[in-house]
């Protein structure tokens, strides 16, 4: 069955075309059913007139389907609006269309792999991107996941290419961890899983514009920490986007990693941790002073505290150490950083309420309680809490619960206190751009419980790398519609429900012909919302020439 045409004088004329075999003759018969003439303009078909008791025969049973559409434009639209297919074309040539498709599929349906094909079945995604009835079976997806995980030089072209988009931008870095039951050959460690799960994880460090689209991936060991990764990532954004500004935690801070970032000109913001002796003596200075006026600095509608220190970085045998302005050996630094020794108020008082709320009820479970081994059930029982507690015991060898006063003098000395470094920046935009930073965990967060990657489900390290990068794609589409939904007007609209609405919006084919649905209310304002032209009339028949 196809459809044919005909030119009769200046017009054109569409016809089905249906072969059948009829008794008694040798040859099959073509049947001819008029649909009706074509659009010199458009191309489309504009139907042939019927009588309305016959319309509802229009539609042969058990032959037609019915796909979503409405999800689909919108998705499209998200992509062209991030440059996908462009970027994919460049990178990965003429693979780019079903890469595309895979990465729209797990978007719009985050499934398991194997389940793709039921995706693009029943949506119009292959239609619109132009690929046809191309194979994506449970055994074509090992094939793809295989493929695109060996091509890790057009990943790094793609990656490329996303950063050049958004350079001269602060690009986010971090990393967070992705559980499997396999070792996936020596990625898959035993470390600290973020997710609390008992099972091997592998580690996955995540680049993002500073309004959380994703940039790049990398997959690290499970038991690596933070603070390892951050010289092979910022390396390898350098080289994407020379001179790019990164944004990090505290995690990966440490004075090795302020001279390597340095040495590289790469201007970053992040807060230090508390582990050095010059760290610390710059908020035991602070301390007294931070309740005269002429520190106290506005950013964002909030009173800081904030004394400007300058920090230089010395090679030692093991590495590099900070040196103090106030020390002598800071004129003979080289590599010197800006560090902003910042007092909330507010936060001083939530991390206190926090703190004693959580004191509160580990004292209420473990007051007057009597265990056989009391050192072992106390540092079991109480945890990280042990740092600010300790215990006695009466004649009866019940436990009772005190403070222990130093490590709550020392908390309350400290509470609301944070050091930002940075090379070049000023406070407030070294605030503002570490303000940032919860982007990236929003990212994370529709990563991990949006796009069902929290767990692996593969042991071939090399297909691993071909899933999440198909996950990584689709992390892009998902990040933009949360970030359009985000500022939109809809009352309750989240991406779920917005592509459960767009999807009422259907495809109905006919042995060739396509017709739509009726665009609810709801459906136009998304349209709108997203950007959507959806086509005044759609093509109707497939050209089979």
């Amino acid at each position: 069955m196809k459809v044919c045409y005909e030119i009769r004088g200046d017009k054109k004329y569409a016809f089905r075309s249906t072969s059948r075999r009829e008794p008694g003759k040798k040859y099959p018969v073509t049947v001819k059913e008029y649909l009706g003439v074509v659009d010199p303009e458009t191309g489309a078909i504009i139907p042939k007139k019927v009588k309305s008791e016959s319309l509802k025969f229009s539609l042969k049973d058990g032959s037609f389907r019915i796909k979503d559409y409405g999800n689909v434009m919108v998705a499209k639209k998200v992509c062209d609006d991030i440059g996908l297919l462009d970027d994919l074309s460049l990178s990965f040539g003429n693979a780019d269309k079903a890469i595309m498709c895979l990465a729209m599929a797990q978007a719009m349906s985050p499934t398991p792999f194997m389940d793709t094909q039921i995706t693009l079945e029943s949506t119009y995604i292959r239609e619109i991107i132009g690929i046809g009835e191309m194979d994506f079976s449970s055994q074509r997806m090992s094939e793809i996941t295989q493929m695109l995980g060996e091509a890790g030089n057009c990943m790094e072209d793609l990656f490329t290419l996303r950063a050049k988009r958004f350079a001269g931008d602060r690009f986010l870095y971090d990393l967070t961890s992705q559980s499997t039951y396999s070792d996936l050959g020596g990625f898959g460690e035993w470390g600290k899983n973020r997710d609390g799960e008992s099972l091997r994880q592998i580690n996955i460090g995540l680049a993002t514009s500073s309004k959380g689209d994703p940039i790049a991936f990398e997959i690290f060991p499970g038991s690596v920490s933070d603070i390892t990764t951050l010289e092979r990532f910022a390396s390898s954004m350098n080289k994407k986007v020379p001179g790019c500004t990164l944004v990090m935690d505290r995690g990966f801070e440490s004075a090795s990693n302020a001279a390597m970032m340095m040495q590289d000109r790469i201007d970053f913001v992040m807060p230090a941790t508390v582990n050095s002796k010059v760290i610390k003596r710059l908020l035991t200075d602070f301390a007294p002073e931070v309740s005269k006026p002429e520190y106290d600095r506005i950013h964002d509608g909030h009173v800081y505290s904030v004394q400007e220190r300058m920090l230089g970085l010395k090679e030692t045998e093991d590495g590099w150490e900070y040196i103090s302005d106030d020390d002598p050996e800071f004129g003979s630094c080289q590599l010197r950083l800006r560090a902003y020794v910042c007092f909330d108020s507010k936060k001083r008082s939530d991390d206190e309420q926090e703190l004693k709320m959580a004191l509160a009820a580990k004292i209420k479970e473990l007051e007057g309680k009597k265990f056989d081994n009391p050192v072992k059930s106390f540092i079991k029982k109480a945890g990280w809490t042990s740092k600010y507690l300790e215990y006695t015991l009466d004649d009866k060898g019940k436990m009772h619960i005190e403070y222990k006063n130093n490590a709550m003098t020392f908390f309350r000395n400290r509470a609301g206190m944070f050091i930002m470094l940075t090379p070049r920046m000023d406070w407030d935009t070294a605030m503002t751009a570490y303000d940032t930073r919860n982007n990236v965990e929003m990212a994370f967060d529709i990563f991990k419980n949006e796009l069902d990657g929290k767990r692996g489900r593969t042991g071939d390290p090399v297909r691993a790398r071909g899933r999440l990068f198909i996950k990584f794609l689709a992390l892009m589409i998902r990040v933009r519609m949360q970030l359009t939904v985000s500022e939109s007007d809809i009352k309750g609209l989240t991406v779920d429900n917005m592509l459960m609405s767009s999807s009422t919006y259907k495809i109905i084919d006919d042995r060739g012909l396509k017709v739509r649905n009726e665009k609810t209310k709801r459906v136009r304002e998304i349209f709108q919302l997203f950007g959507v032209e959806d086509p005044a009339q759609l093509p109707m028949a497939e050209v089979k020439e």
